[in-house]
């Protein structure tokens, strides 16, 4: 039995920003992954293997991912259900995963890889992947609503199983992928615009499709307004605004523009907010018994914040190079201290600035970059008000490792849940 749980499963599994933020930083980290392992390249050697399913069938499209400690690779099979991992996987120990459409994710953890040598016949026989699918809609206009995050996650927390994918432009999503037999939580995930909705109570059955998990999301509720200088007035840009109903079900953050103006406009439900304005992580002033009704907007929420300088800090400056002495961009220096700590990234011309948070003291600095080795400068005497330059570091390029290789084949039941036309999935850590 399906069970509508709005705003108790928005507590239980969103308790607070901070929970949901995390959630969708594992989605995008993990996508930001996918997308750097199809970049890397590096002599390779071999590791492969074919996917099949129980009954024998290739799976093809499969996305057949190694990692470890050294190292990561990843490859697709073929229509024989055939992959072959060639770089990226320098001597070690790996865990080799495969995720497929209509199938439960599957892994072989210890495969040891050796530079230069095969390591043949990681193969993998998938069992069937349950399916959730339905639509979103407005819940007004009923107007379908596109790019909406959906995630299925297990009902009863954590766990091995769960997926999520995206709605289409006819507002419809298809989740085929790594759901086990069991009952699950279905959410639309901070819709833009709209209000976060939830489903429970979902079973699912491994080679059944549940159908019609429909979600008709409510627009959300608006605060608008400005953030000033106490006394002066004067806009402040880049601050953060969060706004939390009383109760605790909704929430939704931004930050202000050049002018100071702000405008939250998802996430909030009707109800009574406190809203917390934070500038350069230590200024805060708080706007309490905000009153903001679902669809509408509450404006002229005007924060005035009395700001308060740094605290006195030493500076120390350099510039971060290669051994050919060019500049390398985007390096992370960081200085460590009994009297304080700070970092800094370099600029396009290889220059940093560390201007916060280090007292007088003694300072060990290091300054890394991928692809170089890590650096570091010790007994580095920073006084405050003061500036310590020219603590500058030359880094040396890592050569590519030699890479093993991995090959096998995927096979995998040939009762798998169709692919939803054109789908988008993500994919979750």
């Amino acid at each position: 039995m399906m069970v509508w749980c709005k705003k108790h499963m928005q507590n239980k599994l969103f308790k607070n920003r901070l929970i949901a933020d995390t959630m969708i930083s594992l989605i995008l980290l993990s996508l930001m992954l996918s997308i750097s392992i199809m970049f890397i390249s590096i002599p390779s050697a071999k590791f492969s293997g074919a996917v099949y399913a129980a009954s024998g069938v290739p799976v093809s499209n499969a996305m057949v991912v190694a990692s470890g400690p050294n190292g990561h690779g990843f490859a697709t099979t073929n229509p024989s259900g055939q992959y072959s991992i060639t770089e990226g996987l320098p001597t070690g120990t790996y865990t080799v995963q495969v995720i497929a459409q209509g199938y439960l994710n599957a892994k072989n953890e210890d495969v040891t890889v050796i530079a230069g040598q095969e390591t043949p016949n990681i193969n993998f026989y998938l069992t069937l992947s349950g399916g959730i699918s339905g639509r979103v809609t407005d819940a007004v206009s009923a107007t379908p609503l596109e790019n909406i995050v959906i995630v299925a996650l297990p009902s009863s927390g954590g766990g091995e199983f769960g997926w999520t994918a995206m709605t289409d432009a006819d507002g419809y999503y298809s989740i085929i992928t790594n759901l086990g037999t069991g009952t699950y939580n279905v959410s639309a995930i901070f819709p833009e615009g709209y209000i976060m909705e939830s489903i429970g109570g979902i079973a699912v059955t491994a080679g059944s499709e549940v159908k019609g998990i429909n979600m008709a999301l409510d627009r959300s509720g608006i605060i608008s307004g400005r953030v000033t200088t106490d006394p002066s007035g004067a806009p402040l840009g880049n601050a953060t605004v969060y706004a939390v109903s009383d109760d605790g079900e909704y929430n939704g953050h931004t930050e202000t523009n050049a002018t100071g103006h702000y405008r939250i406009s998802s996430g909030l439900g009707t109800g009574t907010y406190t809203v917390t304005a934070i500038y350069q992580g230590w200024n805060i002033e708080i706007a309490t018994d905000i009153n903001v009704v679902a669809g509408s907007e509450t404006k002229n929420v005007e924060i005035a914040i009395t700001v308060t300088p740094p605290p006195p800090s030493g500076i120390i400056t350099g510039k971060v190079t290669d051994t050919t002495d060019k500049p390398i961009v985007d390096a992370v220096v960081v200085a460590d201290g009994p009297a304080g700590h700070g970092e800094a990234e370099t600029d396009e011309n290889g220059n940093y600035v560390i201007s916060t948070g280090l007292g007088t003291g003694t300072y060990t600095v290091s300054a890394s970059a991928p692809g170089y080795s890590d650096a570091q400068i010790t007994d580095v005497s920073v006084t405050i008000n003061q500036v310590t330059p020219n603590i500058n570091f030359q880094l040396t390029q890592i050569p590519p490792a030699q890479s093993g290789r991995i090959t096998g084949t995927i096979q995998g039941d040939p009762n798998a849940i169709p692919e939803f036309p054109n789908p988008i999935t993500i994919l979750l850590a």
